[in-house]
């Protein structure tokens, strides 16, 4: 069974990162961080089984929030709402003074 990484976000600061397999259960949910999102963003690492905890709570992505971007298990993106996408960009990153692509260097 195929699984996909959705980045979903309730308000701001509010975000999970799921895996979600393809009948639409989530199976796993972590807490948002800057280091979770980079990861998702760049290298889909850190989305093994033995992170994160179990959701068995609320196995509906939908009850999560809204969907700002969704990976397929190779990485692939799936989806992207541009405008929760660079809402949530600013708030994690940006004002921060960070950027979220780990191999930028100052100039």
């Amino acid at each position: 069974m195929g699984i996909r990484i959705e980045w979903r976000s309730q308000t701001e600061g509010d975000d999970a990162l799921l895996k979600v397999q393809d009948d639409g259960r989530v199976v796993h949910a972590w807490e948002a961080s800057p280091a979770l999102l980079t990861d998702f963003l760049n290298d889909m690492t850190g989305f093994d089984d033995g992170g994160g905890a179990a959701s068995e709570a609320e196995p509906d992505p939908t009850r999560w929030g809204r969907l700002v971007a969704a990976r397929d298990g190779e990485g692939d993106v799936l989806f992207i709402d541009p405008e929760a996408y660079w809402d949530r960009i600013g708030y994690w990153f940006r004002s921060h003074g960070d950027d979220p692509h780990t191999y930028r260097r100052e100039i």
